[in-house]
């Protein structure tokens, strides 16, 4: 594994001991986790997967076909992204609460504002031609539609603190406003999955397809902190739950469809070091959210989903 850091940035080190400030965190970010409760989307089974590795009795996979994105809508309920639409789980047992199928084209990522709107990025979405964006309202009806030119591949969409969002896309990191137009855009090399801002104000963004790091921007879109997996044999990194604790847990995405055995989840410490690996067979996980501790209402933030 590579780690560089720059003179200039603190970093997740800074991130780490906003969000740590949470008595039960304090103390544990140097020990190697006894084990995780987490929702997964595995590539390649195309399924929604709940494993809990303090009680195996609690695991259980569904059918969901094409999915790329996830998010926690309830202590519950979670969302999927699936084929041109979104679908809504029960996180406990995997049950289908609700399906709405869009208007043609491949959805890769979905997110809902306040219980309220629900964002869909993709391909060709809702009638339009090329990289865009749905806007629904709380009855599942299209409220907006844009199109971004120049831009490829939106594979997620995420809220900042700021009410602006950030769109992770091949070779970039962009920022929207609320009218959804470009207000900036970082240069990244590679076909990037997910985007989120930290706490310390900088980006972190994971590499998508052919490439497995970790990249912390800052304002000005310099790279001030890479984790690369070079202790990994093979894979990608797409999707990653940051959590509260300052660990950042990884989806290693290790191709299309079933035949892979390999590490399919790593977590990764605030010195770069991994401290925790999920394998499965058949598998190739493209987004992981940790449910450790989510028993109560209280979800977690736009950054670590």
């Amino acid at each position: 594994m590579q780690l560089t850091t720059r003179r200039g940035l603190l970093g997740w080190v800074i991130a780490a001991a906003v969000v740590a400030l949470l008595p039960s965190a304090i103390g544990t970010a140097a020990a190697a986790p006894a084990g995780h409760r987490f929702l997964a989307v595995d590539d390649g089974t195309h399924t929604l997967v709940h494993v809990d590795e303090n009680n195996r009795a609690r695991n259980w996979s569904v059918s969901t076909g094409y999915v790329m994105d996830m998010q926690l809508v309830g202590p519950d309920r979670v969302l999927l992204s699936v084929d041109n639409g979104f679908r809504e789980y029960a996180a406990a047992s995997g049950k289908l609460l609700k399906s709405v199928e869009g208007d043609g084209g491949k959805s890769y990522s979905v997110y809902r504002i306040n219980g309220e709107r629900t964002l869909l990025t993709g391909d060709d979405l809702g009638g339009q031609k090329g990289a865009c964006l749905l806007v629904y309202d709380r009855a599942d009806s299209i409220i907006e539609r844009k199109v971004f030119d120049g831009l490829t591949m939106l594979r997620h969409l995420r809220p900042t603190p700021e009410g602006t969002y950030l769109l992770a896309a091949v070779g970039q990191v962009v920022e929207l406003d609320a009218r959804w137009n470009i207000i900036r855009q970082f240069k990244v090399a590679g076909n990037l999955f997910k985007a989120v801002r930290l706490p310390n104000g900088n980006v972190l963004c994971s590499s998508g397809p052919r490439a497995r790091f970790l990249k912390e921007l800052n304002p000005q879109g310099e790279v001030v902190r890479e984790i690369g997996g070079d202790q990994l044999s093979e894979g990608s990194f797409t999707g990653f739950h940051l959590q509260r604790d300052g660990h950042v847990v990884v989806a290693n995405w290790l191709g299309h469809g079933p035949d892979h055995d390999g590490t399919v989840l790593v977590e990764y410490d605030h010195e770069g070091r991994i401290v925790w690996r999920y394998g499965r067979t058949h598998a190739s996980f493209v987004e992981v959210i940790i449910l450790d501790g989510l028993s109560d209402p209280a979800l977690p933030a736009a950054s670590e989903q």
